[in-house]
């Protein structure tokens, strides 16, 4: 089991060794504890390859940047589920879907990829299929509003 600091996170050298061992082709360092690290992801054998950054302390949530490509966004269609500061919004902080006892590597890095899939959907489609959040439409379920039935399914 990895080690874990007094309050029960994940310290970010931990963090960053476990980054080797699961990405071994990603670079990265830890300075003045922030963690960096760069890698490719194909999130399909049909995809782009694509060059992120994850930028994490704890002193603040896991953010990750799509480095390259640029990320297309289509006339006045805004890419969803994006921060202002064009990180990837992979999880709704403070809901438990992610907290500092988790590794990074088992749940950021698979997430940046199952989001630059729905990317690449809603690409095709104009349609969001990775779910998320906001508020359903009257009479519609919080699972309909998040997943459409014309959506196709995340291959696994």
């Amino acid at each position: 089991m990895a080690n874990l600091n007094a309050i029960g996170k994940l310290g970010v050298v931990t963090q960053w060794g476990a980054l080797r061992r699961q990405f071994p082709d990603g670079v990265g360092n830890v300075k003045r504890n922030q963690l960096r690290w760069d890698m490719q992801i194909q999130p399909t054998p049909l995809s782009d390859i694509y060059d992120i950054r994850l930028s994490y302390s704890l002193e603040r949530f896991p953010k990750v940047f799509v480095r390259s490509p640029k990320l297309v966004q289509p006339a006045d269609d805004p890419i969803p589920h994006r921060y202002g500061d064009d990180s990837l919004c992979l999880y709704l902080p403070g809901s438990g879907e992610w907290d500092r006892r988790m590794l990074l590597a088992e749940t950021i890095i698979p997430w940046a990829s199952e989001w630059l899939y729905f990317y690449e959907l809603w690409l095709g489609t104009g349609e969001w299929c990775g779910g998320g959040h906001g508020s359903p439409k009257p009479n519609e379920s919080e699972s309909e509003h998040t997943r459409s039935k014309s959506c196709p399914a995340y291959p696994r």
